[in-house]
């Protein structure tokens, strides 16, 4: 079995956005990475959400909040690229949506995601053999995996709990 982390428990969010947007300075200056102030901006949007969210939501919520005034698609789309390539967030695909990683200090990488069709939790399910297998697999195959994208929806312990 894989190695279990905080981030399996779907209680573990993102609870400090602050905190968060440090963590993510720190990782930059250690990477030589540049953080500017719209990538700042995103990322602690994305943070305090404590939900997916869409990059045109994103957009609304910069209008006002962007001291460059340069809240526009390409300037959304942009910041999104360099914080989804660093592994400072990542995309829901099948939502088209976005969320904090967990560890903001590792490398991008793949992680398999429980999304709840009704209250639109994501809980970051970090389990390295399921990574694994799934590459493992695809090699066997003569497939040569670049990326990986596995999203599993229905419904998380609170909803199946309201529901009864």
């Amino acid at each position: 079995m894989g190695k279990k982390h905080t981030c399996t428990d779907p209680r573990h969010h993102v609870h400090d956005a602050k905190a968060f947007v440090r963590a993510v300075e720190h990782a930059c200056r250690e990477r030589g990475l540049r953080l500017t102030p719209t990538r700042a901006l995103v990322l602690d949007l994305i943070a305090r959400a404590g939900a997916p969210i869409k990059a045109y939501d994103l957009l609304d919520r910069m209008r006002g909040k962007d001291d460059e005034g340069s809240a526009a698609p390409p300037t959304v789309y942009r910041a999104l690229d360099f914080l989804l390539a660093n592994g400072f967030i990542h995309k829901l695909e099948s939502i088209n949506a976005f969320v904090a990683c967990h560890h903001p200090s590792s490398d991008q990488h793949s992680v398999p995601f429980l999304i709840c069709n009704r209250c639109h939790t994501a809980i970051e399910l970090e389990d390295a053999s399921i990574v694994g297998k799934l590459d493992d697999a695809a090699r066997a195959l003569g497939f040569a995996p670049q990326a990986q994208t596995l999203e599993v929806h229905g419904l998380c312990a609170r909803c199946v709990a309201k529901s009864r």
